[in-house]
């Protein structure tokens, strides 16, 4: 192999290498100003946050589907770190959390499944419970979880 031929791909080693890092930097960076942030507005409105609670298999599957394996393991770190920061500040700012699932195609309600209308609009055809689809995890917040 000549030798202009090896110098160039330990560039482009280096090259992808350093951008990787870079992107995890970023998304590490990121997680920190948004953690950080949450907990100042969760202080200084004296509220309690709840979190998602994720199944994190079922989000890798649809992760990997859609961006495929590299993408989607930069994103979960990031997530993963993100509510890990956000759990560590929490508790030592002493605000009170949870962790709740959050669904967007089940009713708050009587909990059967929603359908979906034109414009994202989600209806029971159970209650007749009808809201946005972006707006339903926030109703699963505001019903009392059972003792």
């Amino acid at each position: 192999m000549p030798l202009f031929k090896l110098k160039n791909a330990k560039r482009a080693g280096r090259l992808v290498r350093r951008l990787r890092s870079r992107a995890y930097r970023l998304i590490r960076a990121e997680a920190v100003f948004l953690a950080r942030k949450l907990t100042k507005k969760a202080l200084r409105y004296r509220a309690m946050v709840v979190i998602d609670d994720v199944d994190w298999e079922s989000l890798k599957e649809l992760l990997m589907r859609r961006y495929g394996k590299k993408i989607s393991k930069l994103l979960l770190s990031g997530l993963k770190r993100f509510v890990k920061l956000l759990v560590t500040q929490l508790q030592w700012y002493g605000v009170p959390y949870e962790f709740k699932r959050l669904y967007s195609r089940k009713c708050p309600n009587c909990k059967h499944k929603l359908t979906q209308q034109k414009g994202r609009v989600m209806i029971c055809t159970n209650c007749g419970f009808k809201a946005p689809r972006d707006m339903v995890p926030m109703y699963w917040v505001l019903t009392p979880s059972p003792p």
